[in-house]
């Protein structure tokens, strides 16, 4: 398989220890969750339409197969991850990490991460909701919602 975006998306998230590892299977690289055993695995498409599509295998289980544009499940792999080597920290050191692992998987991929839906800015709503229940109760209703 050559190196698409597609592969490119899989190896960046085959990076976020401890999270994923990545795992050569039959010969393709791809990325593990050590939490759940989901496999995301790379397609294998022309370089000129290629739109980074990787295949989720959840659980590992290739007969529950789903076919995603690789920076949907990528930006929650990126969430989670820092979510979880930030718990424990103010919300503005966790926008600042959110905006620099965005950056450093644009710069890997050639694609942008996505954190919103058309009309909602996650970081306002995480503000809004900090300023209303407190760091700590925001903090853990996002653990929970995640299944940290």
């Amino acid at each position: 398989m050559s190196d698409n975006p597609s592969q490119r998306i899989v190896n960046f998230i085959g990076h976020l220890l401890p999270l994923y590892v990545q795992e050569n299977v039959n010969g393709v690289w791809c990325a593990r969750s050590l939490s759940d055993g989901t496999l995301i695995l790379p397609i294998d498409e022309p370089e000129d339409t290629a739109d980074g599509f990787v295949a989720v295998h959840w659980q590992g289980d290739p007969t529950l197969r789903t076919e995603v544009q690789g920076i949907f499940i990528a930006s929650v792999a990126v969430a989670r991850y820092v979510e979880l080597h930030h718990t424990a920290t103010h919300a503005k050191a966790l926008r600042d990490h959110m905006e620099h692992m965005s950056h450093h998987f644009t710069v890997k991929t050639g694609k942008c991460l996505t954190f919103e839906s058309p009309d909602t800015d996650l970081f306002g709503l995480l503000g809004k909701a900090i300023g209303k229940l407190g760091e700590e109760a925001v903090m853990e209703l996002l653990k929970k919602s995640l299944g940290l």
